[in-house]
């Protein structure tokens, strides 16, 4: 699906979340309100954008989630008296950079109580983050700088993208400098820093896996078509997911999920020059696959970052559609 398309399918699944929840928990005799912020209008147009049949598969998926939900976040239904009202926003895509993956989240004043949803339609990436010529991603991810051995080994790869921007070359034109001069000395690159930073400072596993799900617990909704299923996992940070709310106790309690402490194994993927495959141990797994995001030699590369295995105990849910 061409990145356009995938951002315009992710965000109205985000709408429709937003608006069927709102619609289930009005239909139940509570206030819902949807604020209808910058983000909320932008994903409703692209909804609808789409015709009825896909509108109604995006608003499907979101209603098989009501069931597990209202048992193991009693607050979305448990309303004090009129003046207690759960409010239902989207997020700006920017919060995302600052450590919160949530992208709809409902919340309720009195009493203070809070929750969020990462919806992901057709795609389980977590992050979509950068490597650039003065892209410090030890710094960013996980608040220590890069080495200057790092520097010095990704200078020719970005000397050589800058060449071929002036030149405005396309990706194709570059035949197997590509793989020899851009995807493969990069990801070299970044792999031995990785391993470089987790030997200097023995948080890094934590600090990696805390900045790719967020500072924040939440719930990530999945539409998966092809199986025709929705998967709910619960990323229960601190235990902070299924409090009691106005005295109403969850039903369910997903368990607490621990951080890595070292990585196991960090290597190129079997047979493939675009992807590294990261073994932490909890059972995290992480997949590093750098792609140029557009048609045109750009002066950075993109890392789609998915987590292929997360710790066993992880609440995770299949409902069959």
């Amino acid at each position: 699906m061409p990145q356009g398309d995938q951002v315009k399918n992710g965000k109205a699944f985000e709408y429709a979340i937003a608006k069927v929840y709102q619609e289930y928990i009005s239909q139940q005799g509570r206030q819902a309100v949807l604020v209808e912020n910058e983000a909320c209008l932008q994903a409703k147009r692209y909804y609808e954008g789409f015709d009825a049949s896909e509108q109604q598969k995006f608003d499907n998926a979101a209603k098989e989630t009501f069931d597990t939900m209202t048992k193991v976040e009693p607050g979305l239904l448990a309303q004090k008296n009129d003046s207690d009202v759960l409010n239902i926003y989207l997020q700006k895509d920017q919060e995302g950079e600052i450590g919160d993956v949530r992208d709809v989240v409902f919340s309720r004043q009195r009493p203070s109580w809070e929750i969020g949803f990462s919806a992901k339609n057709n795609n389980d990436a977590v992050k979509h983050s950068r490597l650039g010529k003065a892209l410090d991603f030890g710094n960013v991810w996980m608040g220590i700088p890069c080495s200057q051995n790092y520097w010095d080994d990704i200078a020719p790869v970005f000397e050589y993208l800058e060449e071929c921007v002036t030149k405005r070359l396309k990706w194709r034109d570059l035949g197997m400098d590509k793989r020899e001069r851009v995807y493969v000395p990069l990801l070299e690159a970044f792999r031995r820093e990785m391993l470089s930073l987790a030997e200097r400072e023995e948080s890094v596993p934590a600090r990696l896996v805390q900045y790719l799900i967020g500072n924040y617990p939440f719930y990530k909704i999945i539409k998966d078509d092809e199986h025709r299923l929705v998967i709910v996992k619960a990323f229960n940070i601190n235990g902070e997911l299924n409090k009691t709310v106005n005295g109403v106790k969850a039903r369910y309690k997903t368990p607490n999920i621990n951080l890595p402490s070292r990585i196991v194994e960090f290597e190129m993927k079997k047979d493939s020059d675009t992807t590294l495959d990261m073994i932490l141990d909890g059972g995290w797994e992480i997949s590093f696959r750098l792609h140029n995001a557009s048609t045109d030699v750009e002066r950075s590369l993109k890392f789609d970052i998915k987590l292929l295995g997360n710790p066993p105990i992880l609440f995770t849910q299949h409902l069959f559609q």
